[in-house]
């Protein structure tokens, strides 16, 4: 009976959100790491998005028991959006480790034009980055609007949760493909898009029901 609610929630999103889910998965087929203390990454140009999405993001994980902390307050001055060199990244790996986080979520923005394109890029996506720090590096660009344009209809998501330390085998502890369709309300977009994700991450076992 305790599933109910999340399948409810699923079709309340899918009939009124702009926000949909596509698919997601995780590498973990039995018990799945705890997320003890997260740091929030959203990679977009878009400043205003960012800090509401990495903020609303961090009150729904406190909600559900878990420390979380967004980036905008702790990247500054480790790495610069964009130009981040792979020294850097082992360098803020370290500094998360020695300050307690065990796992980062990185989330970002990607455009394409179409379902077919969108099936094509996901094809391309899965299982392409090995860890945090390669998926980060590989697409610092988003930060610079490499991928936006304001003539796009679908905007696609792809949210990743990294465990640290890198474990060789098992980096990736979950991904999730959400894509928003004619967003035109910041805030409006970015609760539907939590709270699906959220609603998502329960379903599949990351957070506690």
């Amino acid at each position: 009976m305790r599933y109910i609610p999340l399948i409810l929630s699923f079709v309340f999103f899918t009939a009124c959100s702009t926000a949909r889910l596509v698919e997601s998965h995780s590498p973990y087929r039995a018990e799945k790491p705890k997320i003890e203390k997260i740091l929030i990454i959203g990679m977009t140009p878009l400043t205003e998005f960012r800090e509401s999405f990495e903020t609303r993001l961090q009150k729904e994980f406190k909600k559900n028991n878990v420390e979380a902390v967004a980036s905008v307050s702790v990247l500054n001055g480790k790495l610069a959006p964009g130009e981040s060199t792979e020294q850097q990244l082992n360098n803020l790996e370290k500094h998360l480790l020695e300050e307690g986080y065990n796992t980062v979520l990185l989330s970002k923005i990607i455009q394409v034009e179409s379902h077919k394109d969108l099936r094509s890029s996901l094809h391309n996506l899965r299982g392409s980055y090995r860890s945090f720090k390669s998926d980060y590096y590989a697409n610092q660009g988003i930060f610079h609007g490499d991928n936006i344009n304001g003539d796009s209809k679908v905007y696609h998501t792809e949210t990743s949760i990294y465990t640290l330390p890198e474990n060789r085998q098992r980096e990736l502890l979950w991904q999730g493909e959400i894509d928003l369709k004619n967003p035109k309300r910041v805030r409006k977009t970015i609760r539907q898009y939590v709270d699906l994700l959220i609603s998502r991450l329960k379903w599949d076992g990351v957070l506690p029901q």
